[in-house]
């Protein structure tokens, strides 16, 4: 071999492997994006057109080029599909698929450089559901304004409002609580002064707020009702009030010999302590005190017309588009190159820019196309619960079966769910609620087990309700091969209450 012939196949060899770093790195950014929800993607973004300045967000004239759909003349450019029982091909995927990673190494000159902003037909801008609950704390303290304190008074207030649980309950002693304002605010308070305030804050919205204990919470809650038959109130304030141990542990039998009552009367009674909330924080934003609103804006929206179901990919975040003046630079450069002229420093970092900018681009349609064919087979897997809504339907679905399907690996698949929501005709779902365990060798899933033993202890008669074991025969008579052990660890999931305490007195 000459040395000419040596030196080309050495030369080869490198350029092969710089391509297949480049091809790695792609691939671990791939996985970021797709990671990220709507938030991440546009911080991403942002960054992006910060940090390059060859990327810069589409004009408005650029509406109409969707690179992730077909156009029709109608104008509707919904990332969309549908899907109807009994069709051969329910799918037309509005991409082009592809499932090479490494196809982001490549640039088509026609490759119109778009990541397109997805709208819902008839509608400007699809604009998603959003939960947005203010905390507990700005509630409560909207309240103590309004209420006739005096600036001391205020001041502890936000104490007290600020040692409340996520529950609602006020645990921390009072003794604590004039502690605190002592050493910081070098004031000194007297415990029956914040005593004083606490039974203010105790007389705010939700009932049951700021009690020291699940006892005084119910208590709160009780003489707050209105509309209820006063007998069966003052009776069931008897119950919480002197024999709230008994109650909880059902010794209903201690509570009726000690008030010398009939069950009849207890039931009353009983019904109204059930309409209670021992935990009234649970009302503010999951519990969380915190300023900032909380949102959940799904990515997916699933719709049913006539049992067909369509599946939109909701994507609003900004256009992005290579900047004119490095289109024209980077064609210009492309000349040289074929000139074999020598680039400068300054060109070579346009070159590089307008290449990153291009690559970043691509990426984020790539990211689309693959959220997209993986909520697509969701879809069809779970297609019998998105028409009914039935939990009870759910198929068993494990990351691997989407990943055989769509031919992505499983990372790519888990990585996917995380952090993504669903907007269905019966509520949002996060994506991985899809993703249910087979139980045992049934041909059904643990979700699907859970609902059935749900619906079972709702419907059972209360006088004599369903123990683990009769549990079980009950779904083994239903076809289902599963284990007490397992029965009970369902029922410990879903807080169900074991049959002793679920128990409830006969109503005459």
């Amino acid at each position: 071999m000459s040395e000419k012939d040596s030196f080309q196949q050495i030369q080869k060899l490198s350029q092969e492997q710089i391509q297949t770093q480049r091809a790695t790195l792609n691939q671990m950014l791939l996985g970021e994006l797709i990671e990220m929800n709507d938030e991440g993607i546009k911080e991403r973004i942002d960054a992006e057109l910060n940090d390059n300045p060859a990327l810069e967000e589409a004009s408005e004239a650029s509406d109409n080029i969707d690179d992730f759909g077909d156009n029709n003349d109608e104008g509707d450019d919904d990332t969309t599909a549908e899907v109807g029982q009994g069709n051969d091909d329910p799918f037309e995927s509005p991409y082009t698929q592809n499932d090479d990673d490494n196809t982001a190494d490549t640039f088509d000159d026609g490759f119109a450089l778009i990541a397109s902003r997805k709208k819902r037909a008839n509608d400007d801008v699809y604009r998603p559901p959003v939960v947005n609950e203010a905390s507990m704390y700005e509630v409560l303290m909207n309240q103590v304004h309004e209420r006739d304190l005096t600036e001391r008074q205020m001041l502890i207030a936000e104490y007290i409002v600020g040692e409340i649980d996520d529950d609602g309950l006020m645990r921390r002693p009072i003794t604590s609580i004039c502690g605190d304002i002592i050493s910081r605010e070098n004031e000194f308070v007297a415990p029956q002064e914040v005593q004083e305030v606490l039974e203010v804050i105790q007389d705010l919205e939700p009932a049951g707020i700021g009690a020291t204990n699940t006892r005084e919470c119910i208590l709160l809650q009780i003489e707050d009702m209105k509309g209820v038959d006063i007998e069966a109130a003052q009776l069931a304030h008897a119950i919480v009030d002197k024999h709230f141990e008994a109650y909880e542990r059902h010794h209903y039998d201690k509570i009726l010999n000690a008030l010398n009552i009939d069950e009849a009367a207890f039931n009353e009674a009983d019904k109204i302590i059930k309409r209670t909330n021992p935990r009234p924080g649970n009302l503010f934003s999951s519990g969380e005190r915190m300023a900032n609103a909380s949102h959940i804006t799904p990515n997916f929206v699933i719709t049913t017309d006539d049992n067909k179901l369509q599946l939109t990919v909701v994507n609003d975040i900004p256009e992005l588009q290579i900047s004119e003046s490095y289109e024209i630079e980077y064609q210009r450069l492309a000349k040289l190159k074929g000139q074999n002229a020598k680039m400068g420093d300054e060109e070579l970092t346009i070159k590089r820019q307008y290449e990153n900018a291009s690559n970043f681009i691509m990426l984020l349609k790539q990211r689309q196309e693959k959220l997209y064919k993986i909520m697509k087979t969701i879809m069809l897997r779970q297609q019998e619960f998105f028409i009914t809504g039935d939990t009870q339907s759910l198929k068993p679905l494990v990351l691997k079966d989407i990943a055989d399907e769509t031919g992505y690996d499983t990372s790519t698949i888990s990585r996917a769910q995380q952090n993504k929501y669903v907007d269905t005709n019966w509520g949002i779902f996060p994506v991985k609620y899809f993703f249910v365990k087979k139980v045992n060798d049934n041909d059904a899933s643990a979700t699907a087990i859970k609902e059935i033993i749900k619906d079972m202890v709702d419907n059972e008669d209360k006088t004599k309700p369903l123990s683990d074991d009769k549990l079980c025969e009950e779904l083994q008579r239903k076809g289902y091969d599963i284990k007490r052990r397992t029965v009970a660890k369902y029922r410990d999931s879903m807080k169900i209450p074991v049959a002793r305490q679920r128990k409830t007195l006969r109503t005459n």
